[in-house]
């Protein structure tokens, strides 16, 4: 599979360009990184990590993160673990992105999985709505949890790749915090950043850019209901027509005639798409 270099730079009129889209102030970004790499620095030799988690979805805040991780790693000697949630409905190619990515960077990666697959759940409570979003803790958070359960996290340090700009809700969480599920400290280190300085940083380190990008505005590393649209199912219907159908052949099982989309008090079925 071919995995596209954002790193591909051409300067323009002083301007890096991305795409087709010019980022201004691109030589600005090495005081915001270095800002984060002394942040980073301090919470590791603090806090007396001794091992870093970094949580590995395949998007670009998370790639940034992880990338970030280990050079944290390198410098301070502390060992680099990533972990991929696969939550059984992952867009096709992500987990394989996610493989390779860590291979590139030399660093582990343990993949977990939830206990039963998105569609056996789907059959016992329905569809995943805003009100009944059922899908988040059962194939991300529990994996986590029992993991983080399994093993000594006195010195653990767990990582993601969480912006405060990326809605009101994460705005309120601490930079730095006690997570009530893993039970050790979590840190956000890109969490002051704009999507700009990501882009920015992915092409001035030639990371590679996950290539579902070319077709989605988000990677989608878990195709629940809850907060998709119409749109992005039509998508997924266009360029994975067999993992579309599992949603409408899920859909058809339900009893009471239930949909995988609900919106505005009215069902909208897959299988008119």
């Amino acid at each position: 599979m071919y995995y596209p270099r954002v790193g591909s730079r051409v300067l323009i009129g002083g301007r890096l360009q991305l795409g087709d889209s010019p980022v201004e102030g691109y030589d600005l970004l090495s005081g915001r990184e270095r800002e984060t790499l002394d942040s980073f620095t301090e919470v590791v030799e603090d806090s007396l990590t001794e091992t870093i988690y970094a949580l590995f979805s395949g998007g670009r805040d998370s790639l940034v993160a992880l990338h970030i991780s280990k050079i944290i790693s390198d410098r301070l000697r502390v060992r680099l673990t990533a972990i991929h949630v696969d939550t059984t409905i992952s867009t096709l190619g992500n987990i394989e992105y996610v493989q390779r990515v860590c291979s590139e960077l030399q660093v582990r990666l343990i993949t977990l999985r939830p206990r039963y697959d998105f569609f056996t759940l789907v059959s016992k409570w329905g569809f995943p709505t805003v009100t009944r979003r059922w899908c988040c803790y059962h194939l991300k958070v529990e994996p986590l949890k029992t993991f983080f359960k399994s093993i000594d996290v006195s010195r653990a340090l767990v990582i993601d790749g969480i912006r405060a700009e990326e809605s009101w809700r994460r705005r309120n969480f601490p930079e730095l915090g006690y997570h009530k599920h893993f039970r050790c400290l979590n840190y956000h280190p890109i969490f002051h950043w704009r999507k700009e300085d990501v882009l920015k940083y992915i092409m001035l380190h030639d990371l590679p850019d996950n290539p579902l990008y070319e077709k989605l505005p988000r990677v989608t590393e878990c195709w629940c209901t809850a907060f998709k649209t119409v749109g992005q199912f039509t998508v997924l219907k266009r360029e994975w027509p067999e993992f579309f159908r599992k949603f409408v052949e899920a859909e058809a099982r339900l009893e009471k005639g239930g949909s995988a989309l609900f919106r505005d008090g009215r069902r909208i079925y897959l299988k008119d798409l």
